[in-house]
């Protein structure tokens, strides 16, 4: 494994470990969202189909003349994988390089970063999720929680 591979790794770990650990069998705190919140009308469609289409007209999620939000852009787990594994954070969606997609159905600021109601694929069918974004200033990178997705930190991409 390389060293920064390890410091990734262990900067996570020093990061959970700051919470209170789980007792017994208590849900995990989501910050207000739950994935009942997010809409159930939902069609059962291909994610993929529905990412980022052409000339679509804005989205509800997005504000007029408010900034993107801080998460969107390219990441990956250590700066060399940004050419070949980079995740694709955009305003109102989600790919990974494993080739899990996800449609963001509410964007919440919430301490430290944002909670991200979705709709997401990995390895199954469409599914409620809640995404947990965080950013780690000291260490210049983000953390990504969700149900669906493996929890990863990861860096920004340069361009």
């Amino acid at each position: 494994m390389k060293p920064t591979s390890v410091l990734a790794m262990s900067f996570a770990l020093g990061i959970a470990a700051c919470g209170s650990p789980p007792s017994g069998d208590a849900p995990a705190a989501t910050n207000g969202l739950s994935a009942e919140d997010a809409p159930s009308s939902l069609p059962d469609a291909d994610i993929n189909a529905s990412l980022d289409p052409l000339g679509a007209p804005p989205s509800p999620l997005a504000e007029a003349g408010s900034d993107p939000p801080r998460f969107v852009g390219r990441w990956a787990a250590e700066e060399g994988m940004c050419a070949t594994a980079a995740w694709e954070f955009g305003a109102e969606s989600l790919r990974t390089p494993a080739g899990s997609a996800c449609r963001f159905t509410e964007v919440r600021q919430a301490p430290g970063g944002y909670d991200v109601a979705a709709r997401c694929t990995a390895e199954g069918p469409e599914q409620d999720d809640v995404l947990e974004i965080r950013f780690a200033e000291s260490a210049r990178a983000m953390l990504f929680e969700s149900q669906s997705i493996a929890d990863t930190a990861l860096v920004r991409c340069t361009p």
